[in-house]
């Protein structure tokens, strides 16, 4: 790797360019060989430990706290905790749910989600309504299928959410909107989330386009903006997060090509806090010296001012790529003029940013950059957290409901609907602390990036707290932490996919899986690991029999003070297929009563919530008093430890004999029946799968009788 400022072409020995989907065995393939350059980073070298602890090294490539038969060592000069982290960079790309790129990849809640949401006509929200007929999700192939764009808009992002039912993604966004990829079509992507964490429960901020969401990003809040604009107008002026860092004396910088737009240059107007008073490189700004002060001044650290309007080839070229990442390149260096800050923001021109028409392998050789300038200087590679995020999903569908705020939910509302969640956008962790293929099921969305800087920076003694995330948003969405390992870090470079080869197929524009030999492609992915959650949402049900009310009982056991999760009510028949809200706390349980005296005794509804949680009851209410037939009753209790279970109770309050057949819909527990006598009961231990569990119970007794435990279990460790 180069320490000169300038930009760069970077060749690198044959014998340690990175192997598996290979430049060689690609270009070979394409007819390219030799004609382009590629660059693999540096850093401390990794090895594995046996079970038989054979070799005992730092920093155990893709190993877990607690993982059986390793032996863990931690690196010399790390602390295992948040003190041995130095530097945060930001890369926020564009455009792209979480669906659409990962819903195929193993390990995540994707297209096998089995607590995905139900409609009432017995299908799922994977086939989405379209006239007479349904569209469910399409895998598309060739770079021109990955590059079309979407109607993103606030409108069309309402009407796709359809008042939380999530059923009208086609009329709103067009059939395209169900169009996926896999590992085939965006190989560096995938191996990038095997070898690090992603997240898969992360949400856009706002059902609403570009600008309200890196708002959010860069200040915590878009004071009810939903649509895009003003983003160089410097009229805004309530707090960013940039200045709570430079008045709690953390350095910062955002590093971008400033030129505004043309194509391969600019910065896309991707950067919003130009669009504050403070930051706008007005006259009045530019005429400070102290505000464009290199290295210290606001302006200096908000705007890149090192480009001539065409200093930079307007091409794919390493020329360009080198040039519209000079600064950061040059900061990572050792020795920098102005090294990398504590936190840093970096802001793609559009064709390197992924946004559709924009392709995911020209993203994926930018982004690439970027890590390699990190890996480059072990000192910031070894001590760099590197949050890698898109905005917002550009019409494209993903299957999960986002949190929903109640009807006057403070600052969460734009008139009469909600301004966010979002969709789920792609979100991966890259750092020692996260390396080894996990996966993180807590909800996040841009706030939680600013929660984790909060965190971190508290932690080294210069807290910069930002004032303007709702306290709903705080409740709801995590601060990161759950998915990061400070205990645990792992040293080294995984092997990636090339993505000079990548970006030779989409100049070509065809699909891997045709232009290279299979035995070159990269198609090992391995489901990834669920790292564990110390909190868990609950559902009990209940029924009186004397007024033919029912009534679910909704929990939150364990996590932060404060935490809160939101759980969703639809009904499954009888009533009008809707979605009502509740934000659960552990201070403030909810409960949603149906009732069934007005539908002849029946009932029928789900609850649904985060991480696979799910809660659905149906059945008939038997009067009270009418006991001659076996009348079914359950208690279920979540049980913690190194071996959580479902604790399950099965009652029978009549005086008949009842039949039960428990089955595991997912996960474990296969399938298991019980006869339960007159005034009887039984206990069951239910298995789960790391803390994972979904049973659904049905008793012989011609009432309808079927209730459906699905969820997670809080754990500490794995």
């Amino acid at each position: 790797m180069t320490t000169d400022h300038e930009p760069q072409e970077i060749q690198v020995p044959e014998q340690i360019l990175r192997s598996g989907l290979s430049r060689r065995g690609m270009l070979k393939a394409m007819g390219l060989l030799g004609g382009a350059t590629a660059a693999a980073g540096g850093g401390a070298a990794w090895a594995a430990t046996d079970s038989a602890g054979a070799a005992t090294t730092t920093g155990v490539a893709g190993s877990a706290a607690g993982k059986t038969g390793a032996t863990y060592v931690l690196p010399e000069g790390f602390t295992g905790s948040m003190a041995d982290l130095k530097h945060v960079v930001i890369l926020m790309q564009e455009n792209r749910a979480f669906d659409h790129y990962y819903g195929a990849m193993p390990g995540v809640r994707g297209f096998d989600d089995k607590q995905a949401l139900r409609f009432p006509n017995g299908t799922d929200v994977f086939s989405q309504p379209n006239g007479s007929g349904v569209v469910k999700p399409n895998h598309v192939t060739t770079v021109a299928q990955t590059t079309t764009g979407l109607d993103h808009g606030y409108g069309s992002g309402t009407a796709a959410w359809n008042g939380g039912r999530y059923n009208n993604w086609v009329p709103a966004k067009g059939s395209a909107t169900m169009n996926h990829l896999t590992g085939e079509e965006i190989p560096w992507q995938w191996s990038l989330a095997s070898n690090y964490t992603l997240c898969d429960n992360y949400h856009c901020s706002i059902m609403g386009p570009t600008t309200p969401n890196r708002l959010y990003l860069w200040t915590g809040t878009s004071n009810g903006v939903t649509a895009n604009g003003g983003e160089t107008s410097g009229n805004r002026g309530w707090q960013t997060y940039p200045e709570a860092l430079q008045n709690a004396g953390v350095s910062w910088r955002v590093y971008t090509d400033n030129n505004n737009g043309d194509g391969w240059r600019g910065d896309y107007e991707d950067s919003p806090i130009r669009g504050f008073s403070t930051f706008t490189p007005s006259a009045a700004n530019l005429a400070d010296p102290v505000k464009t002060a290199p290295g210290t001044g606001l302006v200096w650290r908000a705007n890149s001012f090192s480009y001539a309007p065409d200093g930079l080839p307007n091409d794919d070229s390493d020329t360009n790529l080198n040039g519209v990442l000079k600064d950061f390149i040059a900061a990572c260096a050792p020795g920098a003029q102005y090294p990398l800050p504590q936190v840093s923001w970096i802001v793609a021109p559009y064709e390197w940013s992924e946004h559709p028409s924009a392709n995911p392998e020209h993203g994926a050789h930018y982004t690439d950059r970027v890590i390699q300038a990190l890996q480059g200087n072990p000192d910031i590679w070894n001590h760099t957290l590197l949050i890698l995020n898109f905005d917002e999903n550009d019409g494209y569908f993903d299957h999960v409901l986002p949190p929903f705020p109640e009807p006057g939910t403070a600052s969460e509302y734009s008139g009469s609907t909600p301004l966010g969640y979002g969709a789920r956008v792609p979100m991966m962790l890259v750092s020692p602390w996260t390396r080894g293929g996990w996966v993180n099921s807590e909800v996040f969305d841009h706030t939680s990036v600013i929660r984790f800087l909060e965190v971190w920076t508290a932690a080294m003694g210069t807290p910069a707290q930002s004032t303007t995330i709702t306290g709903w948003r705080r409740a709801i969405s995590g601060d990161l932490t759950s998915a990061i390992d400070f205990a645990h870090p792992v040293l080294g470079t995984p092997s990636l996919p090339d993505t000079a080869a990548l970006v030779a197929i989409a100049r070509a524009g065809g699909t891997i899986a045709t232009q290279v030999p299979a035995d070159d492609q990269w198609n090992d992915y391995p489901p990834l690991r669920p790292r564990p959650l110390s909190f868990h949402p609950h559902g009990t049900f209940s029924e009186d029999r004397a007024t033919g009310k029912v009534t679910a009982a909704m929990t939150l056991a364990g996590g932060p003070a404060g935490k809160a999760v939101s759980l969703q009510v639809f009904p499954d028949k009888y009533k009008a297929f809707a979605n009502t809200p509740f934000t659960v706390t552990a201070a403030a349980p909810r409960s949603y009563t149906w009732d069934a005296s007005a539908y002849q005794g029946r009932y029928a509804f789900s609850i649904y919530g985060p991480d696979g949680f799910v809660r659905s009851h149906a059945g008939t209410v038997l009067p009270a008093g009418q006991n001659n037939a076996g009348v079914p009753r359950v208690d279920v209790a979540l049980v913690t430890g190194a071996a959580p279970s479902v604790a399950i109770t099965l009652h029978n309050d009549g005086r008949q004999q009842v039949h039960y057949t428990l089955t595991a819909n997912d996960h474990v527990g296969g399938t298991q029946s019980f006869w339960v006598a007159p005034g009887g009961s039984t206990k069951v231990s239910w298995p789960t799968a790391d803390g994972y569990y979904d049973v659904v119970m049905t008793a012989d007794t011609g009432t309808g009788w079927n209730h459906r435990y699905a969820g997670r279990i809080a754990q500490t460790a794995l």
